[in-house]
């Protein structure tokens, strides 16, 4: 017969203290003990893909934890912005530790440090792997510089058309979205172009008074939104050169065709010991089309765009020439527009 263990008194006090402790944010020690180097962020504007491929991850390795938009599971007592968006946040390069954000992630750690040494205090049980904590985030990307250094976390940088993003959103929140109302205002602080546009600073002031000058309201705040996606996503791929050991780009219209270029980031981001698991996420994602050879993602990436609702064609072209004319964004002819066709 085998024989019944008491239940630890030691440990479920324990148990109890950690809940409390992580069920009241506001307590002066929580978010100072999280290891941020076991934290793996997904960072992109919301549309990029980040959802698909979080999902794909879940798929192929659900050993692993998933937290998605952890800011806004502590809305609304964390306030990063004083109006409009309450999760946006101006260019940082350095956070605190006592910087709310900063201690949100750390809490996270905690937990999942927490969660590892009760398995460990627990009688029989063999240890298991330690599980990837993962989390998605497309809220106070300004943000992210000062986070990779303050966390010193891994961190994977999404990037894709910003027109099509755009569309995204206007779409699914219409065309008052606060969405990015903040980051539009941001981007253009003398610190964070001075930080990411030095070499390029010309064209992009000029791009912003060309953008302040269209006749209607409506025009402006389309165009800045695209404008500013397409600032963040700059603002990535500089990160990405600057802080090679911590942060990995991974560009849509790369991986789109051949997500077998995925894997060298999904290494960098998980780590050169987790080769079979980034193995695993392509093998699981991708099929091969009939008639075709090449392996391709099972849905679009970004996620499809089927009907064209709310972006005029105008507002499409104008977005284009302005990104292009001004270094923003490479030749359309390789791009395609959200029915799959090539502009002329």
């Amino acid at each position: 017969m085998k024989k019944l263990h008491k239940p630890n008194k030691r440990l479920l006090l324990s148990q109890l203290l950690w809940k409390k402790r992580l069920d009241k944010q506001q307590l002066p020690h929580a978010g100072y003990m999280g290891n941020g180097g076991d934290i793996h962020l997904v960072l992109g504007v919301e549309g990029a893909g980040i959802s698909h491929f979080v999902q794909l991850l879940s798929q192929a390795l659900p050993e692993n934890h998933y937290i998605h938009h952890p800011l806004v599971k502590f809305e609304p007592k964390l306030t990063l912005s004083n109006h409009g968006e309450r999760l946006a946040m101006p260019y940082q390069k350095v956070l605190t530790a006592d910087n709310p954000m900063s201690r949100v992630y750390r809490i996270y750690a905690e937990r999942a440090q927490a969660e590892k040494k009760f398995d460990l205090m627990a009688e029989d049980k063999p240890s298991d792997p330690d599980p990837t904590l993962i989390l998605k985030e497309s809220h106070a990307l300004l943000a992210t510089e000062a986070l990779v250094r303050e966390l010193k976390c891994h961190t994977l940088l999404y990037v894709s058309d910003p027109v099509l993003l755009a569309e995204q959103m206007f779409s699914r929140e219409g065309m008052e979205t606060s969405y990015l109302d903040f980051e539009s205002e941001a981007v253009m602080d003398p610190t964070f172009l001075k930080r990411f546009l030095a070499k390029d600073l010309r064209p992009v002031l000029h791009a912003y008074k060309v953008i302040q000058r269209l006749r209607s309201s409506r025009q402006r705040q389309v165009q800045m939104k695209i404008f500013t996606i397409a600032l963040i996503q700059y603002m990535f791929r500089m990160l990405a050169a600057r802080y090679p050991e911590l942060a990995t780009l991974v560009d849509a219209a790369v991986i789109e065709n051949d997500p077998r270029r995925l894997e060298f980031p999904l290494v960098n981001w998980l780590g050169a010991e987790n080769l079979h698991s980034a193995s695993r996420v392509i093998a699981n994602a991708t099929f091969t089309p009939q008639g075709q050879e090449t392996l391709r993602w099972t849905r679009s990436w970004p996620e499809s765009i089927t009907t064209f609702e709310a972006l005029s064609s105008k507002d499409v072209k104008l977005a284009y020439k302005l990104l292009i004319d001004h270094h923003l964004m490479s030749d359309e002819s390789n791009r395609k527009t959200w029915a799959g066709k090539s502009v002329a």
